[in-house]
């Protein structure tokens, strides 16, 4: 039997951490953005700018990896506000206990 690669795994991690938006004017899953975020930081962005360039660039390698329909990627002020509302130390403390697993 076929292992689950690590990606599917972070993927389906991301999935069943709780919304932390309200619904009005959500254009992005969490999940999605916070992987973004995730992979971004990993290749070298420090600000929400960086992480709209990240997600720019990358645009068209997410939608088809993903399978997803994205007519535009994310700007700085959607991460932002990913951010403002996500409980960053919970979050922190859920992917360590995830990547220890």
């Amino acid at each position: 039997m076929a292992q689950p690669s690590a990606s599917a795994d972070l993927i389906a991690f991301l999935q069943a951490l709780p919304e932390g938006r309200r619904r009005r004017g959500v254009c992005y899953p969490q999940w999605l953005l916070m992987l973004m975020a995730i992979l971004g930081i990993l290749s070298g962005c420090r600000s929400a700018r960086d992480l709209e360039r990240f997600a720019k660039r990358h645009h068209q390698e997410f939608s088809a990896a993903l399978d997803l329909e994205m007519p535009k990627s994310p700007c700085d002020s959607t991460f932002l506000h990913l951010f403002e509302r996500v409980e960053l130390e919970e979050l922190f403390g859920m992917l360590r206990e995830w990547m220890l697993a």
